[in-house]
């Protein structure tokens, strides 16, 4: 094993370590045994939770729907909702600005879903995709 590899082992090995130490510090004694054990491990999964659905998920999941949102809710305006003419001229205008701002408040409430949920079901599909468990 290379130097270069062992630091960054070592360096990893560091970081959860450090990450974990606040979880197992807090009254460890009025905590059960298998929370203090589990801490870790949930503390990786909302942490990867969060930036896999904050960073991915949510803005993709978010920014199609207000797309549609927006480009409905202009075409309404323009008369029809379901007409061919009102959704053309309603997608530049409603779906461009749904879609930046489905992005941004899909950042939002991925980030926040990712760690809910990854610390629930650490490591599970759900703490990395914004589709409720059904």
């Amino acid at each position: 094993m290379t130097k270069k590899t062992l630091g960054q082992v070592m360096l990893s090995l560091t970081l959860l370590a450090s990450a974990a130490a606040p979880a197992m510090a807090i009254d460890y004694e009025a905590k059960p045994v298998m929370w203090v054990l589990q801490a870790p491990f949930r503390t990786v999964g909302a942490v990867t939770g969060a930036a896999v659905s904050g960073g991915v998920s949510g803005p993709i999941d978010d920014s199609y729907h207000w797309f549609l949102k927006g480009t409905n809710h202009v075409a309404g305006k323009f008369g029809d909702e379901e007409g061919a003419g009102q959704i053309a001229a309603a997608v530049p205008i409603g779906g461009s600005v749904g879609m930046v701002l489905g992005s941004g408040h899909g950042v939002y409430r991925g980030f926040f879903h990712g760690w809910k949920k990854g610390w629930e079901k650490p490591l599970s599909r759900w703490s990395y995709i914004t589709m409720e468990e059904k």
